[in-house]
């Protein structure tokens, strides 16, 4: 009879654990907008002049209790013979995880800031607001709590862009890199002081508005030591556009925004310090100038640089390449800073060549148009929905296994700006789609024409990482899960690890390609 008992309570607890279990897991994966939906159009309006700010806010962390070995790795605890830094006297270890490579990989100090970095662009009728961050990703969810905020602030801006740069040396915004696999890497004092930073940049930049010409350029950057195709086919994003906006009141430069294709990773796994990584040479070569131990190699412009990141799926980056520094001479192949600044600095005098020498043209009409929508997206792959459950992704899924996300198409004249919600592959942006031996779907291709081939215009930035990552968007006759593996592979390449799924590619080129004739259809 005990017996009976002890076996029907062990039932009912293992019951209670059970729903307790599930509750939790649904718990973590709830919407985390419900009912928000965004079917936004700003066209059919009489406009006569372009107004543009800029503004940056610092979004460095500040580090705390940090301990060191002997050569210089931080620990989780102090061991005999350490050095003990601590900033804020209260001997704990509290870290700030690193995103981008492995667990466990706690910042030890600061290289160089972090910034968010912001463009308002208005027609005097409409306004949109554009936001680079030095971070891995930001979330969809993350993007919709900001213009909440912007509402209950009345900042008057019709919609507002996030993208993230992907930098691989920042502190973890989207929680895969803690301290273990089932730990959170998000520090949510840090995720609450970039938002608030977001806010003050966009609210800065609607106050410095004014008058302004944009003028558009392409760089073809066909430098084959600063990036590399690492998945076949090589196709890859590596022109440089740019529009710079002049004011009209002095002539003088306001900023210029920079778009590029490129992983923010060249300082690799082993590093420890919080760094923008290649960025920060760059946007700092073309505001201040290239220096080298204090001399002037070359004087900056002066204004704001704004990197906005490109087409990187297929995993465009610098990691294996012997990256030349002209200034010194030399060339760097192992992760550095030296090879960071000589990636930089190369990629900022060809800005600087262009700001110079460059043709530049006008984007011609003077207004804004605009197409943005709310997709949904299906989550094919069992290890988000799981990252979710775990609590490990802070974000949240629609319909159990749905993730909501957007696209926007931009258009100001002769400048055409797609965004994408995460790492979209070249081929779709660019076209060159293949259909190869092994792949797990059979052609012909789906995302075709190549987004840049549907707009009549050298101006057409493709910003990815933009109001959401969902990691790598592929096209389907890439995807590769299954043997046998295509292009020689001996094991699945890496990137569908990191996808939501195969249709994901698909469905992103078919609401972009919508949005982009939807426009058209109103010229």
């Amino acid at each position: 009879m005990r017996l009976g008992v002890i076996f029907k309570t062990l039932g009912f607890l293992f019951l209670a654990f059970i729903l307790f279990v599930a509750g939790l897991f649904i718990y973590r994966i709830r919407d985390r907008n419900r009912g928000y939906e965004l079917d936004l159009a700003l066209y059919d309006h009489q406009a006569r002049s372009l107004w543009a700010g800029v503004a940056k806010q610092k979004i460095t962390p500040e580090l705390v209790d940090i301990w060191y070995d002997a050569d210089q790795n931080a620990r989780f605890e102090p061991e005999k013979g350490d050095t003990i830094i601590d900033r804020n006297d209260n001997n704990r270890f509290d870290a700030f995880w690193l995103a981008g490579f492995h667990q466990a990989r706690p910042a030890s100090g600061v290289h160089d800031d972090l910034w968010a970095r912001t463009v308002v662009v208005s027609d005097g009728v409409h306004s949109v607001a554009m936001v680079t961050i030095d971070a891995i990703g930001y979330f969809h969810n993350y993007v919709v709590d900001v213009r909440k905020e912007l509402i209950e602030q009345r900042i008057p801006v019709d919609h507002v862009i996030i993208s993230a740069t992907h930098n691989h040396e920042v502190p973890d915004l989207m929680g895969l890199w803690g301290e273990t696999w089932f730990k959170s890497g998000i520090n949510r004092e840090y995720l609450k002081f970039v938002e608030t930073r977001i806010l003050d940049s966009i609210k800065e930049a609607v106050l410095s508005l004014q008058p302004v010409r944009i003028e558009a350029a392409v760089i073809e950057s066909r430098d084959t030591d600063l990036v590399r195709d690492s998945r076949p086919p090589v196709i890859m994003d590596d022109d440089i556009r740019l529009l710079r906006l002049v004011t009209v009141k002095n002539d003088s430069l306001l900023g210029v925004m920079m778009n590029y294709g490129n992983h923010p990773e060249t300082l690799s796994s082993k590093n420890t310090l919080v760094t923008a990584d290649f960025c920060h040479y760059w946007i700092k070569g073309i505001e201040e100038g290239i220096t080298y131990d204090g001399e002037m190699k070359r004087p900056g412009v002066g204004g704001m640089a704004l990197f906005f990141n490109g087409a990187v799926g297929g995993l465009m980056t610098t990691l294996g390449l012997e990256v030349h520094d002209p200034w010194l001479n030399r060339s760097f192949d192992e992760a550095s800073f030296e090879k960071a600044r000589a990636q930089g600095y190369r990629l900022a005098a060809l800005v600087l060549d262009q700001m110079e020498n460059g043709p530049w043209q006008p984007v011609g009409e003077k207004s804004i148009r605009l197409r943005a929508k709310t997709i949904l997206l299906p989550v094919q792959n069992t290890h988000f929905l799981l990252a979710g459950g775990l609590g490990l992704f802070d974000r949240g899924f629609i319909g159990w296994k749905n993730v909501r996300s957007e696209v926007n198409v931009l258009q100001m004249g002769r400048v055409w700006i797609l965004t994408v919600p995460g790492e979209i592959n070249p081929e779709i942006v660019n076209g060159g789609i293949q259909v190869p031996e092994g792949a797990d779907y059979d052609g012909p291709p789906v995302e075709v024409p190549a987004l840049r081939d549907q707009i009549d215009s050298p101006f057409v930035f493709v910003v990815g990482l933009a109001n959401d990552e969902i990691g790598y968007i592929m096209p389907k006759t890439h995807w590769d899960e299954n043997e046998p593996f295509t292009y020689d592979y001996t094991r699945a390449p890496y990137g569908e690890i990191n996808s939501l799924g195969p249709d994901t590619g698909p469905l992103i080129h078919k609401h972009l390609s919508e949005l982009i004739r939807e426009l058209q259809t109103k010229e």
